[in-house]
């Protein structure tokens, strides 16, 4: 079977599972549910502490949900720019499980429930601090995605002033704008704009041939540094017999010189490669440790870079479409609805499936 199917069947098989042990032993639990057959959850009657610091910083969260609100503009009309200017897509929708797969599937729905948990945290967080109460939290997986949720004493927020309803509403989107940040700040400081990490070698490749290995960093060719792909590629379609000089780093032995006879008609190294993790940081953590910190650290700098931008936009559901109703009223929050609901269909057709 296709790797699709084998996944289907899997996660089919699993709910199975679940479905099964929920009504022999989970079910007595009160605090546990299934509903429609894939969907858990699990949730607690409980509240978090006030936070001092936070109740103080109210002006942190406005200002990053203000900035969330407008990276979004920015993005759906440089999305737009692109996809009717270069006729081509300029985002991509990624699937769970079928345009995302294996470990790369790991990372992403860890750093969904990192991200989503964080951003329900900070609801509560700065609701707490400003005397609202809440009724409780829970966690709860959709399928397959792992989410998180607290709920509010709806009361108690709606007697509570607009001011402090906007800051409540805006803190989720900060906490996704900060990690965003913060993964960004890291990706720079784990990478270098020198260099070519090897993923994998090709059998009977020249890149095998003359024993360039996997997690193998290449730094330069002919003294050239390698500071995108299509330097490699410029070398590699030379259309003669020439020897090319590899400068190399391995976990382990340091620098390498491996000189390379590329004949004519190869135009083809035989390697997969990404962008090389700082030598500092291979060194201690090695090549392959730091290459998966570096990849879910990118899921990270994703999935919050999304979910603020969903949640800022003035959607009905949202954060953001909240906002709205609360600062310009019934009519003006629904004409902003629509306007929000125009920019996220804009951004989709500018956008492909992958």
């Amino acid at each position: 079977m296709k790797e699709l199917e084998v996944f289907i069947v899997f996660l089919a098989f699993s709910w199975l599972l679940i479905n099964l042990l929920y009504k022999v032993y989970l079910r007595r639990y009160k605090s546990i549910s299934i509903k429609y057959g894939v969907l858990f959850m699990w949730r607690r009657s409980s509240s978090v502490k006030p936070g001092k610091i936070i109740s103080k910083i109210y002006p942190l969260w406005i200002a990053l949900y203000i900035i969330a609100l407008g990276l979004t503009i920015y993005t759906v009309i440089l999305a737009i720019y692109v996809k009717f200017v270069y006729k081509t897509p300029a985002a991509v929708i990624l699937i769970p499980g079928i345009s995302v797969t294996g470990i790369d599937l790991l990372f992403m729905l860890t750093a969904i429930f990192i991200s989503v948990l964080a951003h329900e945290y900070m609801h509560a967080k700065v609701a707490t601090s400003r005397n609202i109460k809440m009724k409780g939290f829970g966690i709860l997986v959709a399928l397959l995605i792992p989410l998180a949720f607290i709920e509010l004493d709806e009361e108690s927020f709606e007697s509570t002033s607009k001011f402090n309803k906007i800051v409540v509403l805006a803190a989720g989107v900060a906490a996704n704008m900060f990690l965003y940040l913060i993964a960004m700040l890291v990706i720079y400081n784990l990478t270098q704009n020198v260099g070519l990490l090897v993923i994998s070698v090709s059998r009977g490749s020249l890149a095998e041939e003359y024993g360039i290995r996997p997690y193998d960093i290449i730094l330069a060719v002919n003294g050239t540094e390698l500071k995108s792909i299509s330097i490699l590629r410029d070398f590699m379609s030379i259309h003669e017999n020439t020897v090319l000089k590899f400068t190399v780093w391995r976990f382990g032995s340091g620098y390498k010189e491996i000189a390379v006879f590329k004949p004519a008609n190869i135009t083809i190294l035989g390697i997969s490669a990404t962008i090389a993790p700082r030598l500092e940081a291979a060194s201690i953590l090695t090549p392959l440790i730091t290459l998966h910190l570096i990849t879910f650290i990118t899921w990270l700098y994703i999935v919050n870079f999304s979910l603020a931008l969903i949640n800022s936009m003035p959607l009905y559901i949202t954060d953001g479409g909240k906002i709205a109703n609360i600062v310009l009223g019934e009519k003006g929050g629904k004409i902003a609805n629509i306007l929000g609901i125009t920019l996220l269909a804009l951004l989709l057709a500018s956008s492909r499936i992958s």
